[in-house]
């Protein structure tokens, strides 16, 4: 009979491999789409740097996680753990900053013309790879300064005052590390900030533009959904699942250093809830977009 650990880690491998899977297969099609297309689409450039940040978070978090679960001995030596801790802090921090720029983006997009944001339309499309290389300078930097903090001594065993994560051990009792956490949490609130602003804005916009002309659609014979609704649908999924699922991570985290906590199951849920969005949103953004289902149909 399979103990606790062995299932929650099938439960983490298969978020693993079903989110890769989809990942993959949506970074293929956003790809080909962009390559093929007579008319280039800016947003695939972010959706397609979205689908790759969500795959390495998934392979760098539930890889580790499970082999961990499963009593797999690490063959990796002081400097692999550290290259592994890094990059499970970096894919997610791009994961945070694609998908912030994805509503940005489309935030604009849709701005009508006698707004403020009227005049970045045309200059938007040329921003998005300076956008991206700017994020990855910037989570790049950060993260090798926060690095810096985490000076765990090699060989150490875990104490009472510990826990594990993956292959990083966290202090809680460590100033170093309650500094990480706290500059990460800092981090990841002022992306969620932006992100549910221009969200928010973005479904004003198309909730006031669907109420102007709902006598055309009640007028018309067609019975399809419009634009707007599924526009609105899927702003409403992607940023909700994103928030719902990412806000108790840093909670958590803030929650065990202050009282000096270590239950497992904190760390078992906040891991567990970080794979979610990585593994359901290319599924979301694939049943969402026209260009994706022709690619699909060839």
């Amino acid at each position: 009979m399979l103990t606790f650990d062995e299932m929650l880690g099938l439960a983490y491998l298969l978020l693993t491999i079903v989110g890769f899977v989809g990942n993959c297969k949506f970074l293929f099609l956003n790809s080909f789409n962009f390559f093929t297309a007579h008319r280039t689409r800016p947003k695939n450039i972010i959706t397609i740097h979205l689908a790759f940040s969500n795959a390495m978070v998934l392979l760098f978090r539930g890889i580790p996680t499970t082999t961990r679960l499963w009593r797999i001995r690490c063959l990796l030596d002081d400097t692999g753990i550290k290259i592994i801790t890094y990059m499970q802090t970096l894919s997610r921090n791009l994961s945070l900053c694609s998908t912030c720029l994805l509503s940005v983006f489309q935030a604009i997009i849709i701005s009508p013309t006698n707004s403020i944001w009227s005049q970045l339309k045309m200059k938007v499309p040329k921003c998005i790879i300076p956008c991206i290389l700017l994020c990855w300078i910037f989570n790049l930097l950060l993260d090798v300064i926060l690095f810096q903090y985490h000076d765990s001594p090699k060989n150490i065993t875990e104490n009472k005052y510990s826990c594990k994560t993956g292959y990083r051990t966290l202090d809680v009792y460590n100033k170093n590390h309650v500094t990480i956490v706290t500059v990460s949490c800092v981090h990841d609130a002022l992306f969620m900030c932006l992100m549910t602003f221009s969200s928010t804005y973005m479904i004003s916009i198309l909730y006031i533009h669907k109420k102007n002309i709902s006598y055309i659609h009640n007028n018309s014979l067609c019975t399809k959904i419009s634009h707007e609704t599924i526009a609105i649908q899927a702003i409403l999924l992607l940023v909700g699942i994103f928030v719902l699922l990412n806000v108790f991570s840093p909670i958590f985290a803030l929650f065990m250093f202050h009282f000096k906590c270590r239950n497992t199951w904190i760390i078992h849920t906040t891991a567990f809830l970080s794979l979610w969005y990585p593994t359901v949103s290319p599924f979301i953004l694939i049943s969402i977009d026209n260009q994706t289902h022709r690619t699909c149909a060839y």
